[in-house]
């Protein structure tokens, strides 16, 4: 980048590979270390990019026309970082990249290997109010994935498997925003990594050291297997009470599922999942197709060879742990709101 030139790095997803991570650290530093090197964040808070996003996305105009004001009046670089964007149409893409015409956009898109994906975004759509059996979602994707499709030409679509490849058809996703800008990958570390690894290679991205930075301040919380059933079986039951998700939101989800279940995620089993064949040739084709795209990675394209999920499969869980787990869920759930009446 040239003296003076603007530039926006546009972070897009995927969803579960470490933006709730990245993100966090850019707010827990936006005022201070960002500011001093000249990088801005846009917006409040990450709920602040949320909104703007989902302007973008639909016919709303102003949190979006807000933020993009920012980003143009900032003299250097800019970082937006929101996974919503990722898989939008080309039409709304071109529409992002117009808010910047005098920018250098650089799309970054953060990607983690497809095995521990599907254990985590399973979890994900559990938590965001879904009733699918992994079992079913797990068949779903399979029949639904890129170049299987044309296969089950006239035939109705999995909604699970449609959703999950809508979000993480990653050589689309790519292919969108390569028509427009310049793409490349950062690749989520494998497990066993140096914790910081990811910022490191975000840092690069950014073109900043990654010393000195405050620690993220939030994480997107996973719980164990038990827990996620039992937060399935209550959207059913809040489905048939007329209650369906996003109601109750920040109960929930906010309360429930990333504070007090989350917080016993240690005394349950993980969501576990063996490489699959087809996942291991859907792995490696998606990596062929990305480098044919032209596509950079910062980190390895090794990083997206996918490995076994240690843990159990969710439908070998007996009843008596699942319950353990719902009166767990209660009792402090309930614990929180007695003491918050208590504070008020």
């Amino acid at each position: 980048m040239s003296p003076g030139q603007q530039r926006l790095v546009l972070h897009v997803g995927v969803m579960k590979s470490g933006t709730s991570f990245i993100q966090s650290r850019l707010f827990a530093n936006k005022k201070m270390l960002l500011a001093d090197r000249g990088i801005l964040v846009p917006g409040m808070n990450w709920l602040s990019q949320v909104m703007a996003a989902r302007d973008v996305l639909g016919s709303g105009e102003e949190q979006w026309a807000k933020m993009a004001g920012k980003v143009n009046a900032h003299g250097g670089t800019s970082v937006i970082s929101m996974e919503y964007l990722g898989p939008v149409r080309p039409v709304v893409a071109r529409r992002v990249l117009d808010s910047f015409p005098d920018h250098q956009v650089d799309v970054v898109i953060t990607a983690r290997d497809l095995n521990r994906t599907i254990a985590a975004m399973w979890q994900e759509t559990v938590q965001n109010g879904r009733t699918w059996t992994f079992a079913d979602y797990l068949a779903d994707m399979e029949s639904w994935r890129p170049g299987r499709r044309e296969a089950l030409e006239g035939s109705e679509p999995p909604e699970a498997g449609r959703t999950f490849w809508r979000q993480q058809n990653l050589v689309r996703i790519a292919r969108t925003w390569g028509e427009l800008a310049p793409v490349s990958v950062v690749t989520v570390p494998p497990p066993g990594a140096p914790r910081d690894l990811l910022w490191e290679r975000f840092c690069s991205v950014l073109r900043t050291p990654p010393d000195g930075f405050a620690p993220a301040r939030m994480e997107n919380e996973s719980v164990g297997a038990a827990s996620t059933l039992v937060i399935r079986r209550l959207n059913e039951l809040l489905n048939d009470a007329g209650l369906p998700f996003p109601e109750g939101t920040d109960l929930r989800k906010g309360v429930l599922a990333k504070q007090v279940l989350a917080a016993r995620k240690s005394a349950e089993p993980a969501i576990g999942l063996p490489v699959a064949p087809w996942v291991r040739d859907h792995a490696a084709h998606m990596v062929t197709a990305l480098t044919e795209l032209g596509i950079t990675a910062t980190g390895s394209w090794d990083d997206l060879t996918p490995v076994d999920v240690s843990g159990v499969d969710p439908a070998t869980i007996d009843d008596a742990t699942v319950l353990d787990a719902a009166m767990a869920g209660l009792a402090g759930f309930l614990a929180q709101q007695i003491r918050q009446e208590d504070e008020s």
